[in-house]
Parts: structure tokens; C-alpha cells; sequence
């Protein structure tokens, strides 16, 4: 496992700072961290006290360390390694952890509210509309992130590839996560969406993204601002008579209709 005492910084190994980082992030000890992933227990001792890990145990911490959701997997599935009080501790703070951005609790929500019986590109589209009618019907975002022009159509690709990466399931939200509007807005899209396919969620969201203007990021990459999506959204909004969150699944059904004749 460990090796020789750190001479210098090597890019490929995680360093001391890392590996703190994941016990201050995840509320855990460094016996508990050595016990849940099924190591010698003064494992994690030895590597903040300079020994070098070996590029497999390098890995797996870094793995922790980019995805606070594998971290949680490992917890849930080793949790009888660790006290009860040490995994309830744990467990709030990676789920905090998880939750830090706004675009991944509205994702999380959708995924529990179908039980996680949904694919990533189709969670994908429910962000798409639940961002357009929050903008259009509240006159401001859900989250921050812009709708990406991408090769495969993910217009949220990095949750995306993460969520196709890892797979789907159910993860406890607190109840305040998301307030009643918001929650209004994601169960109407959910409700007026999740009747139709993906050919023709690809074919609805297809017609509109031809119809807004694309632009350029601070990267430089193609995007559709949240501005251009609230005003698009507004006139659909108005031809649609889509004043209340109710009324949402008005404009797939006639909308649809329309592109089919």
C-alpha cells in the first residue's frame, strides 16, 4: 500500500491536501474512511502522515474525491463498518455535498418523483422544460446553468455524462430543497411530458432550439442563454394560454399535434 514518504508533488498520486479534503467533505474519520472501503484501519493514518498510496488506492480516493455520488454508493453499501453515529454523519454531509448545485437537486427531485425509473437523456428534457416555464411563468431561473448546443443534444452535458456514468436512483432531498413554486413548475412539466418519447420530446425540443438564437459562452462554446429561452417561452407562453403551471401540458399536446400534420 504505501511506499516511500512524499518527496515531491506527483500529478498521478492524490496528495495529503486531497485526502483531507475528502474527510472534511464526507464527515469522516480516517480509521472510519480505511474501514468503509475495506482497508487496514491506520491506512488513511499513514498516507496523511506521508506515505505514498499505490496508483490503485490513489485512484479509488480520487474517484471519491470527483464524485461525491460513488462516495455515497460505498457508504450505503459498507455502512456496517461504521458506527451509526459516524454514517449518519457521513451520509448528511455527502448529501449536502451532492445537492450543492441547484441543477442537481432539480435532476435529483425528477429521478425520485419517477422512482428512478427514467434514463438520463430523458431527465435531460424535464430540466430543458422545467427551466424554460419557470423563466417564462416566473420571470426568473431554476438553475444557472445555459442550454448547451452539444454533439448528442444534452443541453446539460456534464450531468449528464455523470448521471449516465453512475446510473439513477432514489437519494432523500430535504423537504425545503426545492420551494412550492419550484416544485409546481418541475411536477407540471413532469405531468405534461412524460406521456410522449424521446422521438418526440427530440422533435419538439428540435423545432425550438431552430427557432432561438444560438451564442457563445465565456469558452466559447454554443449556448442558449437563459434570456433567449425566457423570451421564446413568453411568446409560447401567450399563444398557448399557458398562465399557471396547469396549463403547461397544453402546449406538448397541441404543439405536437401541430408538427404532426
Amino acid at each position: 500500500m504505501g511506499e516511500t514518504k512524499y518527496q515531491k508533488k506527483d500529478n498521478s498520486i492524490i496528495t495529503v491536501d486531497e485526502i483531507k479534503s475528502i474527510l472534511s467533505d464526507y464527515r469522516i474519520g480516517k480509521k472510519p474512511l480505511a474501514k468503509l472501503l475495506g482497508w487496514g484501519e491506520t491506512t488513511i493514518i499513514r498516507y496523511i502522515e506521508g506515505d505514498i498510496p499505490t496508483n490503485a488506492y490513489s485512484d479509488k480516493l480520487r474517484a471519491l474525491m470527483d464524485d461525491p455520488n460513488y462516495y455515497y454508493e460505498i457508504l450505503l453499501a459498507n455502512k456496517d463498518n461504521l458506527t451509526g453515529v459516524a454514517f449518519k454523519k457521513s451520509k448528511k454531509a455527502t448529501l449536502s455535498k451532492i445537492m450543492e448545485s441547484k441543477i442537481c437537486v432539480v435532476a435529483q427531485y425528477i429521478v425520485n418523483k419517477a422512482n428512478a425509473e427514467i434514463s438520463p437523456g430523458r431527465v435531460q428534457s424535464m430540466l430543458y422544460y422545467s427551466q424554460a416555464f419557470f423563466l417564462a411563468l416566473h420571470n426568473r431561473e431554476l438553475f444557472d446553468e445555459d442550454y448547451q448546443i452539444t454533439y448528442n443534444n444534452m443541453p446539460y452535458l456534464k450531468l449528464y455524462d455523470n448521471m449516465r456514468n453512475r446510473g439513477v436512483s432514489v437519494l432523500e432531498l430535504n423537504d425545503d430543497s426545492l420551494n412550492k413554486n419550484e416544485k409546481e413548475i418541475v411536477d407540471a412539466v413532469y405531468d405534461a411530458f412524460e406521456w410522449y418519447g424521446p422521438r418526440a420530446l427530440r422533435t419538439l425540443s428540435n423545432y425550438e432550439k431552430n427557432a432561438m438564437r444560438v451564442s457563445r459562452d465565456k469558452e466559447n462554446s454554443k449556448v442558449i442563454t437563459k434570456d433567449v429561452i425566457r423570451s421564446y417561452f413568453r411568446e409560447i407562453c401567450a399563444l398557448y394560454q399557458v398562465n399557471h403551471p396547469e396549463e403547461i401540458r397544453e402546449y406538448p399536446d397541441r404543439k405536437l399535434a401541430e408538427l404532426k400534420n
